[in-house]
């Protein structure tokens, strides 16, 4: 064979090679900037504390609890102020503002009341990934359940210590002040330095007693709740009666 004929063959060969090299090459998934928003937003609801807490270097955060302490499983429990279909509903109108208000704007009011923290950036990425997360759990918004009736005595916050103590302090501690893990908390405290602060909903009787009955102590059916309403109120007066941080807006 000569040269030409031995290169000529070589370079055939090496052609069906490549052929066959693309024909059976799939190319791995290569995850989207909105994927990695959407994923960086569900580690700022579970894990709030280790991405913006006071510990860490962007500390937006004021307190070291999750976003999911309140909003349960990730934003996903029907019964823990869930965050499914609620990207629909804004811009909305804000009882508590007193005018409409954007999503950025109600993250925002999330952050300096429930978190104890401070405002987003608007142009941040933390802002953003908030909002992609939000906005990738589609689905009709859940009803929201009315405000619990109101109990047939008036609320006492030294009953609701009787059930702290008997149902509650195996989780929140006897104290109320949680029960640590790593740089947050495995049961978040109830009041203390490192709670909400007085302007978050929590801190209020219409918001709090529902929240109560239907997911304490958590994993309940919240259709049979374990505690009574009257528990509930009760142990939303206790929670009243404890100090926590005031509100900077106030």
């Amino acid at each position: 064979m000569t040269l030409k004929g031995f290169a000529a063959a070589f370079l055939a060969v090496c052609c069906a090679i490549a052929a066959g090299t693309l024909a059976t090459y799939r190319p791995a998934a290569v995850a989207t900037a909105a994927d990695d928003l959407v994923g960086y937003g569900k580690r700022l609801v579970t894990e709030t504390f280790a991405e913006i807490g006071p510990d860490t270097g962007k500390p937006f955060a004021g307190n070291r609890l999750a976003c999911q302490s309140r909003h349960l499983d990730a934003g996903t429990r029907p019964s823990g102020v869930p965050l499914v279909g609620v990207a629909k509903a804004y811009p909305k109108f804000s009882a508590r503002s007193g005018r409409v208000i954007s999503l950025a704007e109600r993250i925002d009011e999330c952050m300096t009341r429930s978190m104890n923290g401070t405002t987003l950036p608007q142009d941040s990425r933390e802002m953003a990934a908030f909002i992609a997360y939000i906005r990738s759990l589609d689905g009709p918004a859940v009803v929201q359940a009315p405000p619990a009736p109101t109990p047939s005595t008036p609320p006492d916050a030294a009953r609701g210590a009787e059930v702290h103590t008997r149902v509650c302090a195996a989780c929140h501690q006897p104290d109320g002040l949680g029960r640590r893990a790593g740089r947050g908390y495995e049961f978040p405290p109830l009041w203390g330095p490192d709670s909400f602060n007085d302007g978050a909903g929590m801190d209020r009787f219409e918001r709090a007693v529902g929240f109560i009955q239907r997911n304490m102590p958590r994993g309940i059916d919240p259709a049979h709740p374990q505690l009574t309403l009257q528990e509930a109120w009760d142990v939303a007066a206790l929670l009243q009666s404890k100090p926590r941080p005031r509100y900077a807006g106030r």
